[in-house]
């Protein structure tokens, strides 16, 4: 069972990621508001959410990392991590994987295999092992990623698969919804 202060941080950060979504959508501040449990949405909302979850998450909290995921639930381990990466390469192209580097894949990586997707950390892996060996090489990180066929080639069919695997998971918000 969650502490209260775990469950106030969760919603905060619900809270957060809500209102920054109402830039983007601001007829559904009077007109269907967005619900905390932005997961209950459709997929294509579902989908934006968790593309603004780490921008919002990192400027609330300080950033991805063990000690800020520790209070969150599970599926926060999970989409947080993921979505973060998925951000980057969205910016930055390969560049991501060296971005993250050791401080980040590793999260990633446990997110994936959470998920099942064990092709997809072993890839990150093999990323994270050259980010190890050279931090700033990335065309050696990406060299190791592309080294492992993964699950899913496309970017768009992998994060889908993942909002899938959520959707088929939905307890792994409990934690928040404690309240």
């Amino acid at each position: 069972m969650a502490n209260h202060h775990n469950i106030e941080q969760t919603i905060r950060v619900l809270k957060a990621l809500r209102e920054y979504m109402y830039n983007f959508y601001p007829d559904r501040r009077t007109n269907n508001p967005f619900p905390l449990e932005f997961w209950k949405l459709d997929d294509d909302l579902y989908y934006d959410f968790l593309n603004y979850l780490p921008c919002v998450f990192s400027m609330e909290l300080g950033g991805l990392d063990t000690k800020n995921l520790r209070d969150l639930p599970e599926a926060l381990h999970i989409l947080w991590p993921i979505f973060s990466l998925e951000d980057g390469y969205d910016c930055d192209g390969w560049t991501a994987l060296t971005n993250a580097g050791v401080a980040e894949l590793p999260l990633a990586i446990s997110a994936y295999r959470k998920i099942g997707f064990t092709k997809e950390a072993q890839a990150l892996r093999a990323a994270l092992a050259s980010c190890e060996a050279s931090p700033d090489d990335t065309d050696a990180a990406e060299s190791a990623y592309k080294s492992v066929q993964t699950e899913y080639e496309d970017d768009g069919d992998r994060r889908m698969a993942v909002i899938s695997f959520m959707r088929s998971n939905e307890h792994l918000w409990n934690h928040y919804s404690d309240t």
